[in-house]
């Protein structure tokens, strides 16, 4: 049998997330993982920020391998891709660390995976603070039914779930450190392993995300996402179909008309503005788009990059 079949019939595999703040997320991610019926051979956490009691997490289950990626601000593609090239697996699933994984995802995940093929599940939002979530309340959820898988275009690509091989991460070279901070890098991604012949997945099943303060848009992050745009432009020719491009404008936070003579922001959001686009709380959720009562999940599918 020779190694590529070896390989897509293995069920090794390695978990990468990366973390900067959210300890209590990551230890119930932990805590999902050590429930898995298939574990991991390693987990390994890639930390942006300085090393800390939070860094000397272990396991009983399998090890947890910490590195660190803290010498800018939000360094997302360093991170990941140090995560990446400390697996010892020639299997790779990338969770961010506000998921929490059903029993059996992590064996369907690993058993779709193969190469040329990139994996990913759907993504449902919890409507409760990291801090509330018990082993009880997760065992107490109820999934939305499995589909079966389907080839999906990139466009669908999201990093808050995704298993890749080996073989394939290197063939697409890892994500482009050309993308500083938050956002677009991941869309980047998705390019070029469409570009490099891959095709995306969606297994049917889903993961829990953890709820977390954030900024609905993300102004907080404008002008790494602009910055972020410019580079994707000159690279592949023109922006990225992203929604957040249009709510900018629409705010005056980025020139209308950007996509005739160039993306650059416009003015900056004031600290009164900001915190009207804080999300503080989880039922704020139902002004984000759906809103879900007390206990039930809601169904999130855009691109994502968070820590």
């Amino acid at each position: 049998m020779n190694r590529q079949r070896d390989d897509a019939m293995s069920t090794d595999f390695s978990i990468v997330t990366i973390v900067k703040r959210r300890t209590q997320q990551l230890s119930n991610l932990i805590s999902s993982i050590e429930r898995s019926t298939l574990l991991p051979k390693e987990m390994v956490i890639v930390w942006m920020a300085p090393p800390s009691d939070e860094s000397l997490l272990s396991s009983e289950n399998f090890p947890i391998v910490h590195r660190f990626a803290a010498s800018d601000e939000l360094p997302i593609p360093k991170a990941r891709n140090r995560g990446f090239d400390t697996c010892k697996t020639d299997k790779f699933i990338y969770l961010d660390v506000d998921c929490i994984c059903p029993e059996s995802l992590l064996q369907d995940l690993v058993r779709s995976l193969a190469i040329g093929k990139v994996v990913t599940a759907n993504v449902c939002q919890l409507d409760k603070k990291a801090e509330d979530i018990s082993e009880s309340y997760v065992q107490q959820l109820a999934l939305p039914q499995a589909t079966a898988a389907e080839k999906v275009p990139f466009v669908q690509f999201d990093t808050n779930i995704f298993g890749i091989t080996r073989k394939d991460y290197e063939r697409v070279g890892g994500f482009d450190l050309d993308y500083h901070g938050f956002g677009i890098g991941d869309l980047d991604f998705a390019a070029r392993c469409s570009q490099a012949g891959l095709y995306l997945v969606n297994t049917g099943r889903h993961v829990f995300k953890q709820f977390h303060a954030h900024y609905n848009p993300p102004v907080n992050h404008l002008c790494d996402i602009v910055s972020n745009a410019e580079v994707f432009k000159q690279k592949w020719g023109a922006y990225p179909s992203c929604d957040l491009f249009a709510r900018f404008a629409e705010l005056g936070l980025i020139n209308a008309d950007y996509e005739e003579s160039g993306m650059r922001v416009v003015r900056l959001v004031t600290d009164e503005e900001l915190a009207t686009y804080l999300v503080k709380e989880p039922d704020s959720v139902a002004s984000e788009g759906t809103s879900a009562p007390a206990g039930t999940l809601t169904r999130t599918g855009t691109l994502k990059q968070t820590a």
